[in-house]
C-alpha cells in the first residue's frame, strides 16, 4: 500500500473541512473501518497458513497506519492532545469532542 500525503494539516481551524478530507483519505486507504469499528484483529489460530499469517499482519498494521495518518494530519499543538490515544478511534473521538462545535 503506497501512501500519498495526508490532507491539509489540522491546526484548530476549519475542523468541519479537515474532518471530511481526513475521513475520505482514510477511506481511500481502506483504513476508515479501523477508526469506526475500533476492533482488534482476532488472534491467529493454531497452525496458520502463510496467507493467514500475512493477512493477520496486514490487519494488525492497519490500526497503526490509521493512527499515523491522524497524528500526521494535525499540527504539533493538536498532536499533543491525541498522543496518548491508543487507538485511531480514541484519537478521532477526542478531536471530534474538542473541535466539532468550534467553527
Amino acid at each position: 500500500m503506497s501512501f500519498s500525503p495526508p490532507p491539509t494539516v489540522f491546526a484548530s481551524e476549519n475542523y468541519h473541512i479537515w474532518v471530511v478530507k481526513m475521513k475520505t483519505y482514510l477511506q481511500a486507504h481502506d483504513l476508515w473501518n479501523v477508526v469506526e469499528a475500533d476492533i482488534e484483529p482476532s488472534p491467529l489460530r493454531a497452525n496458520p497458513t502463510i496467507a493467514q499469517i500475512k493477512q493477520h499482519g496486514e490487519d494488525c498494521a492497519k490500526k497503526y497506519k490509521a493512527i499515523s495518518c491522524l497524528q500526521n494530519g494535525v499540527s504539533d499543538v493538536i498532536f499533543t492532545r491525541i498522543m496518548a490515544c491508543d487507538t485511531p478511534k480514541q484519537a478521532w473521538e477526542s478531536l471530534k469532542e474538542e473541535f466539532k462545535g468550534l467553527d
